[in-house]
């Protein structure tokens, strides 16, 4: 009978035996599994991290904004209607909105232009007049835009208006800028940048004793000058009520400090980058 019971256990034993063996072999597919998924999820994770430190090396240094008198930006705070801008509001925080109420003397906002951004196009009869004019000593001023005028003659960026003195900042021909302060004693400096009519980013510093030129982040002059007092600049694209630019700017920004080198090469590579200049 014992035997007749081992007999009659022994398809049970060996059905469990198999069950037990199906368990294993699942539990083992599911680990190696768990570890596969494992090894993806820190793969992915890796990636993560290294997604992540790309992003923060790649991402855009910060504006400064010590000493910043003037920002105008094209993208930002500019209040247009039909395509005419009556104000571009400043961004530096100081209130020197550039504004013209006289529709025909308003300059015209045009949509995705140098680089997907827009900028603001003065056609040889527009302006703004700053709320208040700026007036550094020492000077870091930084220009994105082109010279649209075909002839030889100059094209306004920054300049007098009203009764303050005649310092101005304006692309003199398709190849040159020109700097002048009659204002305060700074003579006037001609520099041989490049092509003015082809978008790029225009440098100008002044540290008390020497007017620096930069065309893209390069250095295209430098010239020992000495000012007195400051340089008040009171107009955006014209000479008074007389010369106009014909030009395409988006974004200016005057800094009254003369950045160190390593500080001006920061900013300018900033401006470039945003811009997609060379």
């Amino acid at each position: 009978m014992a035997t007749a019971s081992a007999r009659s256990s022994s398809p049970r034993i060996r059905a469990d035996v198999w069950s037990a063996g199906q368990a294993h072999g699942t539990f083992w597919r599911r680990l190696r599994k768990d570890a596969s998924m494992t090894k993806k999820l820190v793969v992915l994770a890796v990636f993560a991290v290294w997604m992540g430190g790309c992003a923060k090396r790649n991402a855009p240094a910060p504006v400064p904004t010590n000493g910043l008198e003037l920002w105008l930006r094209a993208d930002t705070g500019v209040v247009a209607e039909g395509g005419r801008i009556s104000r571009w509001q400043d961004q530096s925080g100081h209130g020197r909105d550039g504004v013209m109420a006289n529709a025909p003397r308003q300059p015209a906002l045009v949509a995705s232009t140098l680089n997907g951004l827009p900028v603001v196009r003065f056609e040889g009869a527009q302006s703004l007049y700053l709320k208040e004019p700026v007036s550094p000593e020492a000077f870091t001023i930084l220009v994105v835009g082109k010279n649209n005028n075909p002839e030889d003659t100059f094209s306004m960026i920054l300049g007098p208006g009203g009764n303050f003195p005649n310092n101005q900042l304006r692309w003199e021909n398709g190849g040159e800028v020109l700097a002048v302060g009659t204002g305060n004693g700074l003579p006037a400096v001609t520099t041989a940048v490049g092509d003015t009519r082809a978008y790029h980013l225009l440098t100008a510093r002044y540290d008390g004793a020497t007017l620096t030129v930069h065309m893209n982040g390069r250095l295209a002059g430098s010239h020992p000058v000495k000012a007195q007092g400051p340089w008040v600049l009171s107009q955006v694209g014209a000479y008074f009520s007389q010369h106009y630019a014909e030009a395409d700017l988006a974004e200016v920004r005057i800094y009254s400090q003369a950045f160190p080198a390593a500080d001006l090469a920061s900013v300018e590579a900033e401006l470039k980058s945003r811009y997609a200049l060379r």
